[in-house]
């Protein structure tokens, strides 16, 4: 009787221990993968950096434009007054680089 009652704690005791276990081992689990993302993402952030995206240059004012072309009509003055989107990404050394240029489209 005494040893069917310490082998019914034996067993209670270890599949408490385990149950614990499991849930220690959750706990690391969860801290590994977190700290895993977490450098995931410091380590990939200079390549979304380094994705082209389109910027927005808003038209500006015909005076203003003049300004920039030095009082001359040509494609610089047009630029400036029409406006444009440029496709950029940043070089290594944080330089903007513009891929390609086109006007805003009217959506």
């Amino acid at each position: 009787m005494k040893h069917r009652i310490l082998l019914g704690l034996a067993i209670f005791a270890s599949a408490t221990n385990c149950a614990h276990a499991e849930g220690v081992a959750n706990a690391v689990g969860r801290v590994f993968g977190s700290f895993g993302a977490g450098v995931g993402q410091a380590a990939t952030q200079p390549l979304r950096d380094s994705q082209p995206q389109w910027i927005t240059i808003e038209p500006r004012s015909k005076e203003d434009c003049l300004a920039e072309s030095h009082g001359v009509i040509n494609s610089t003055y047009v630029r400036c007054w029409r406006g444009r989107q440029e496709l950029t990404r940043f070089d290594a050394a944080g330089n903007r680089v513009v891929i390609s240029e086109r006007g805003i489209p009217e959506w």
